[in-house]
């Protein structure tokens, strides 16, 4: 299950971070506008995908290299086709790293402001684009932005201790192999 070509699709997928996000936002907000998806969730969601593509990209085939080959052969020896193999040994050895991809995924596009305030307008707003309001106000309580602060970063920290076993497990399997 090995790809000839991974690094060159490894090195492909992380040298679109070398264009800032910021310098794409005019450009795509052209194609957002020319298929009809303006002030439309799917747009933002579109874009935060694509910029957590190479990461993950970068950091499961890095995991994946970790998996031994001959669990890999042992599965064919045993007769499992090469699905019942990704879906019985290598999905579940990737765990881990699903993980790690997750919650960087879920904090790039939960801290992102520039897309979510450029596609959408205020009828439309995101947690962050109405945090970001709230603290636009010059006369705005800071109590009241205090306690809006920490309920904005609640679903993160939740995300992170639902999944910290696999990260700890990603952790470990990691130092292992070195």
């Amino acid at each position: 299950m090995r790809l000839s070509k991974g690094q060159l699709v490894t090195n492909t997928a992380l040298l679109t971070y070398a264009i800032p996000a910021s310098f794409l936002i005019v450009p795509y907000y052209r194609i957002v506008h020319a298929y009809g998806l303006s002030d439309s969730h799917w747009a933002v969601i579109a874009a935060q995908v694509t910029f957590a593509i190479p990461f993950a990209v970068l950091i499961l085939q890095l995991y994946a290299s970790l998996i031994p080959l001959e669990l890999d052969d042992a599965a064919r020896v045993d007769g499992a086709s090469p699905f019942h193999v990704y879906l019985r040994i290598y999905l579940p050895l990737m765990v881990p790293a699903l993980a790690v991809v997750a919650i960087y995924a879920l904090l790039l596009a939960w801290n992102d402001y520039l897309y979510q305030a450029v596609l959408l307008s205020l009828k439309n707003m995101t947690v962050s684009m109405t945090q970001g309001q709230l603290f636009a106000d010059v006369d705005a309580e800071w109590n009241a932005m205090m306690a809006a602060a920490i309920i904005y970063v609640l679903p993160p920290i939740a995300l992170l201790f639902a999944l910290r076993r696999y990260v700890a497990a990603s952790l470990s399997m990691v130092n292992a192999r070195v």
